[in-house]
């Protein structure tokens, strides 16, 4: 490996990974993690052949490989803005094929998740006669890279010319604190967002497809579990928000029991995308109450955890495991709205407890 690429790999590829672990650790847990270890072929070769029967899966499939591919792109250019990566513009010593080769390399290894897993559906393809389709497939992952690395070397050659900018979409009519979460998430966090949201709702579609009216509630109620964990990804960037731009918000005369009920709020908003989507599931508009203080209850909880002083981040993970499996028991046992209420109650007590005492370690 030559010294170019060893440098890219270091300073883009590595914080990539290491900046999106959760991301990852979610696709990983949904993929992998959800299903007996006997039935992990069966499972994983049944949703291989639905992507090649079923042209909406597949196109589900597509989108999701394009949102990953984008979240790629954003994050390399927003690396090109900082100081420290001035470096990249000596790219432009080389000649054109030289700098773009590093480039999309270094893009592919970023993409590597995909492509290993893509193996799988080639061979799955070849197997069962779609020659064609899993040619197209391995065509739009290479233009995907190919793209990635050309629009990187344009921006590195160009940059100088002019100032470039990914545009940012803003809500000017919502006010009050909870505007300013909506505006950060759709202006600094679009991507991963939408990355949320296509997860969740892919997976809230395949089981309403699953399943029949009438079914019992817990099928949602268990599908709702995972639903939730795709947003906890976003959790640690609401806190490095608020670490970074509003901790003055301490000293407005706010009580404490106004902001329990902001982020109980502001996160029960945060699913509306998923409930409405839910209610043709529904047996009665009760359940409905019942998913919007499981979403409230399970997403303040984990945000009050990191208000956590010296919080280990290592322990996340377990945190999330077993906060997760406690829900599981929950739901099976029927008893969600008991649970809900106690984890805003503790949430409550805890964000009396830390809020004020708590000293961001970003400054």
């Amino acid at each position: 490996m030559s010294a170019i690429q060893n440098v890219l790999i270091k300073t883009v590829v590595i914080p990539f990974y290491r900046s999106h672990a959760g991301l990852l650790l979610f696709v990983f847990l949904i993929m992998f993690g959800t299903v007996e270890s006997n039935q992990l072929v069966n499972y994983h070769r049944a949703l291989i052949e639905g992507m090649f029967e079923v042209p909406v899966f597949l196109m589900v499939v597509i989108l999701i490989w394009l949102l990953y591919n984008t979240k790629i792109l954003i994050y390399v250019l927003s690396l090109l803005r900082k100081p420290d990566y001035r470096f990249f513009a000596d790219l432009t010593l080389l000649p054109r094929n030289g700098s773009f080769s590093h480039l999309v390399l270094m893009v592919i290894i970023c993409f590597f998740p995909v492509l290993a897993y893509s193996v799988f559906i080639y061979l799955i393809g070849f197997s069962k006669g779609y020659y064609a389709l899993s040619g197209l497939i391995l065509i739009f992952q290479c233009a995907l890279c190919a793209f990635n690395a050309y629009a990187i070397q344009l921006v590195i050659r160009t940059q100088h010319r002019f100032t470039w900018k990914i545009p940012a979409l803003r809500i000017p009519n919502v006010a009050g604190r909870i505007g300013f979460y909506v505006s950060y998430f759709l202006t600094e966090e679009k991507i991963a967002l939408l990355i949320s949201k296509t997860f969740s709702l892919a997976l809230l579609y395949i089981v309403r497809e699953a399943t029949v009216a009438g079914d019992d509630f817990r099928i949602l109620g268990l599908t709702w579990v995972f639903v939730l964990l795709s947003h906890t990804f976003l959790l640690p960037k609401v806190r490095i928000f608020e670490d970074r731009y509003l901790t003055w918000i301490k000293a407005l005369p706010f009580q404490a029991l106004r902001t329990c009920l902001m982020y109980i709020l502001f996160y029960a908003g945060l699913m509306l995308p998923e409930l409405v989507f839910s209610i043709s599931m529904m047996g009665n508009m009760g359940e409905l109450l019942w998913l919007v203080l499981l979403s409230a209850g399970v997403l303040f909880f984990i945000h009050i955890y990191l208000l956590k002083p010296q919080r280990d981040p290592e322990k996340f993970s377990a945190f999330l495991f077993w906060l997760f499996l406690i829900s599981f028991f929950a739901i099976l046992c029927k008893l969600i709205i008991p649970f809900s209420l106690v984890l805003i109650v503790v949430a409550c007590i805890r964000l009396f407890q830390r809020y004020y005492r708590y000293e961001p370690a970003i400054a």
